[in-house]
């Protein structure tokens, strides 16, 4: 039996009533529209949703870079920018420690070529096959011997410099500048240990250059042909070792001084460093000697070139004595000019090498994060701080003037 009141017996709603659908508890006040629903308070639009506060609406955020490089791990790129930068920044203390190791490269070479010349330099220019060459072999060796002297102490000198160059490099990461003498102050603690890492590679290259000439003598002279093939062939062998090895601890100079270690933990860190990470490094550091390469052989090609041309043009037919002092002259200039473009790429191949070990640290030790900490925390009358040292500053307050 249906009810009564409405067509076939179902009770007819209110007349004022809205239907159901347009009530206020399922639209207007929890359903998708004003209150609570996904709407206005905690949906996707204004309050905690995805839009406004930690969702997806505001995109990236990128990592702080408080001076010449971005606070996480690096590309090749902010690793080259980033050593150009650094040296931009704190040109007294990078440019000018790279010059005076360049001029004393220089110094050496010019005193070798007067030693040369001073020992019968006219006797091997008036030499021919026809004359006494044999008895210029003295002269010879004396000028090989000469060279390598030189050569070994400016790769000494060169790898102290790359360490030391550690310490401005790391400051501008954290946008601090470095003076001169402020760098060497910093520096000063770790000396000894570059000095010790620096006689230790030379002393390792030459033993070992050494060992391999007398192996490709014997070889030669035992075999003939064949023992110069097989001497081609251990050279290359003996030259992959080397590289190998080279990359792995390339990186020791600059731990030195970051993180302040002793010779052998310093030749272990870099080792760790560099595992996982041997091509990433060899390749940015092929890529900064090439790009140093690449700038100074643009400019001293043509200086050189040129003051060939100038000294033929001012005397076409020189006399021996007037051949000897072109030669000394070109010389002259060529080596100003090389000492120039040195000092500029040996700071920027210095700061490539120390933001390599920096990008390393922070790929494998989080360093990016310590820094961030350390941006914070650091005082602000600290003058000698150094980024990442144990211990941090150095003898250093506002009160002290930075040169």
């Amino acid at each position: 039996m249906r009810p009564a009141g409405s067509p076939g017996g179902w009770p007819a709603p209110p007349v004022d009533q809205p239907p159901a659908w347009q009530q206020p508890g399922v639209g207007q006040q929890q359903g998708w529209g004003q209150q609570p629903g996904w709407g206005q308070q905690q949906g996707w639009g204004q309050q905690p949703g995805w839009g406004q506060q930690p969702g997806w609406g505001q995109g990236y955020v990128a990592p702080p870079k408080p001076g010449v490089i971005p606070l996480r791990p690096l590309n090749i790129g902010e690793v080259l920018d980033g050593a150009f930068q650094a040296a931009r920044r704190n040109a007294k203390a990078m440019f000018g420690s790279a010059l005076l190791v360049q001029a004393f490269s220089a110094v050496l070479t010019a005193v070798v070529l007067l030693i040369v010349l001073g020992s019968g330099a006219s006797a091997f220019l008036a030499a021919n096959d026809a004359q006494d060459l044999q008895g210029l072999g003295g002269l010879v060796v004396t000028m090989m011997a000469g060279v390598l002297v030189a050569a070994v102490l400016q790769a000494i000198a060169t790898m102290i410099l790359q360490g030391v160059l550690v310490v401005p490099v790391v400051r501008s990461v954290l946008n601090s500048k470095t003076g001169f003498r402020q760098m060497w102050r910093l520096a000063r603690p770790r000396l000894a240990t570059l000095t010790l890492l620096a006689l230790l590679y030379a002393a390792a290259l030459m033993v070992v250059f050494a060992l391999l000439a007398l192996c490709a003598w014997g070889l030669i002279t035992v075999l003939g042909l064949g023992g110069a093939a097989l001497a081609v062939l251990l050279l290359l062998a003996v030259f992959a070792v080397f590289l190998w090895l080279g990359v792995k601890l390339l990186l020791a100079p600059a731990v030195v001084i970051l993180e302040d270690l002793p010779l052998r933990a310093a030749l272990r860190r870099s080792w760790h460093l560099t595992t996982g990470q041997w091509w990433r490094t060899f390749g940015t550091a092929v890529l900064a000697q090439i790009i140093a390469g690449v700038v100074g052989a643009v400019i001293a090609v043509p200086v050189s070139f040129a003051a060939n041309i100038i000294a033929a043009l001012v005397n076409p037919t020189p006399t021996e004595q007037e051949q000897i002092v072109q030669v000394v002259v070109v010389q002259a200039v060529t080596l100003i000019v090389n000492t120039l473009i040195g000092g500029i790429t040996l700071a920027f191949q210095s700061g490539v090498l120390a933001l390599i070990a920096v990008d390393l640290k922070m790929r494998k030790d989080g360093f990016d994060v310590a820094l961030m900490k350390e941006q914070e925390n650091v005082p602000a009358d600290a003058v000698d701080y150094l980024p990442g040292l144990p211990g941090g500053l150095r003898g250093g307050r506002a009160e002290q003037t930075v040169p």
